[in-house]
């Protein structure tokens, strides 16, 4: 279920990130993401995640580079099932019509600028001498995907994100657009109108245990 989804988030995340090298190895996406602490992605459905792992624990990277992105509906059994790579954290895939999407306006004193090119929107709100709120909509023919949403601590709590996410759809000639939400951001994309398809289970390969801790254990 929601392979489809989990597809076109993939392509649309990987565009907002410059991640345009990427692959189908045995129904897994292999994103090759060349950042020194995440060499490479593994995306894949639950049915495909035994896949995903062989691919990330028989990879030349270095330990605790390779992550995957998998698709389940029991994030606890999978993270289980999944050992010996380390689970780091649960997301969750949504979903939107963005004509469905709350409205709210960017609030005073605050300013909103937009930047809009063929494949990729950027909006940032900025006030009191500052970038304030900053995110991303990459737009492929397949939908939208919203990313890299953040607003300063300083300036939580005042519905800047709310603002944001409001210009960028209003922006965005595709209908239909996709994120995947931290535990921190789900609430305000519920509060928009998003609707959660399915959680989405963030892990890694083991990093190297730390000196300190070998030192310790030999102790």
């Amino acid at each position: 279920m929601h392979e489809e989804a989990l597809t076109r988030w993939q392509r649309g995340w990987s565009a907002s990130r410059g991640w345009t090298d990427y692959q189908e190895v045995d129904d897994v996406t292999v994103v090759r993401v060349g950042e020194p602490e995440r060499r490479v992605e593994y995306v894949a459905t639950e049915a495909n995640a035994t896949a995903a792992a062989h691919l990330a624990l028989t990879d030349s990277h270095p330990a605790g580079t390779s992550w995957l992105a998998i698709t389940t509906d029991d994030p606890a059994r999978l993270a289980a099932n999944l050992k010996p790579l380390e689970a780091l954290r649960t997301e969750w895939l949504m979903t939107i019509a963005l004509a469905d999407q709350a409205s709210y306006p960017v609030p005073a004193p605050y300013r909103l600028e937009v930047s809009v090119t063929p494949s990729i929107i950027d909006a940032q709100i900025c006030g009191y001498g500052e970038i304030a709120a900053t995110g991303r909509m990459a737009v492929l023919h397949t939908g939208a995907v919203a990313d890299l949403i953040t607003t300063a601590p300083a300036h939580r709590h005042r519905g800047l994100a709310k603002a944001l996410m409001t210009a960028l759809a209003q922006s965005t000639p595709t209908p239909t657009a996709y994120l995947s939400a931290s535990p921190q951001g789900r609430p305000l994309y519920e509060s928009l109108g998003w609707t959660t398809l399915t959680p989405l289970l963030i892990a890694r390969t083991s990093p190297p245990a730390a000196v300190g801790s070998r030192r310790a254990d030999a102790e």
